[in-house]
């Protein structure tokens, strides 16, 4: 059974920006201190403070994404963060044992997502490049080139231990500014280094959002449509009104867009922020 949670986190999210759920914990960072907060939603009095990302005077620091390694509860000194950052949306990762951040730059720029996989981290820039990131030594390697797209937007999520990479595309609205079209998805063997292409999926559901990637199967979950993918506004074009407008069901079979700005409360559009038991905040 699926369970739906409501969190109210006014006083502890006030004046955070969030950037990540993550190993059922958020992740947020104070838009002044750029102190980055762990915080376990089924007890809200579980907070863990990390030092600052980084500190550079009168510089903000934007952090875009983040994502743990571990439940700290589990290991809390033995776990690792990965953060994409800044205006070339670079990597950094701190790691518990020392308190430190460390900044990536041989990873290069222009990451979209990041994820955990098979003890890694994994990351995806917006060519579509793939890299494996060691939790223990941050050892780094490009596991799949750039390939050619003509998407805005990358994606990995992981279903039932396949990685998959998820392309999104975006076309010119007169009114919004952009709107999603249409997406692509393909399934990767880091085996091999090949991936193929899949056009249907109708057992689960995906949900696509900024803060963390997800899937549900549809035969389990009440007002799931299987085959689709749910996604959410992340394209931020800078602070307009129309920002966030751009939420919808993507159909694989059909490839039409069904939007979803009129959701029942109590139906699926909650489900698009606390899915499972476990919190998936996108």
């Amino acid at each position: 059974m699926k369970l739906q949670h409501h969190l109210n986190l006014t006083a502890f999210a006030k004046g955070k920006k969030r950037c990540g759920s993550s190993a059922g914990w958020l992740i947020m960072v104070d838009k002044i201190s750029q102190v980055m907060s762990l915080i376990k939603p089924s007890n809200t009095t579980k907070i863990i403070n990390l030092q600052p990302v980084f500190t550079k005077t009168n510089e903000p620091f934007h952090v875009h994404k983040a994502i743990l390694s571990s439940d700290p509860e589990w290991d809390p000194f033995n776990f690792s963060v990965l953060a994409i950052f800044g205006e070339k949306r670079e990597l950094a990762c701190y790691k518990a044992s020392s308190e430190t951040w460390t900044l990536l730059h041989y990873a290069g720029s222009f990451y979209d997502d990041l994820i955990t996989h098979n003890g890694n981290f994994y990351s995806v820039d917006e060519y579509g490049k793939i890299c494996e990131i060691s939790y223990s030594d941050m050892s780094f390697k490009v596991v799949f080139e750039p390939w050619y797209f003509g998407g805005n937007k990358v994606y990995l999520v992981c279903v039932d231990g396949q990685l998959l990479v998820i392309f999104r595309y975006y076309i010119d609205n007169s009114y919004f500014g952009y709107e999603t079209y249409k997406f692509e998805v393909f399934m990767l063997d880091l085996t091999k280094e090949k991936y193929s292409m899949i056009r249907k999926f109708p057992e689960i559901a995906i949900f696509l959002g900024q803060h963390h990637s997800a899937w549900l199967p549809a035969d389990d979950t009440k007002g799931v449509i299987g085959n689709s993918i749910y996604f959410t506004d992340d394209h931020h074009s800078g602070g307009t009104k129309h920002d966030g407008h751009d939420v919808g069901l993507y159909d694989m079979e059909y490839n039409s867009i069904m939007p979803l700005q009129c959701c029942d409360p109590d139906g699926l559009h909650s489900t698009l922020c606390l899915l499972t038991a476990n919190l998936v905040y996108v």
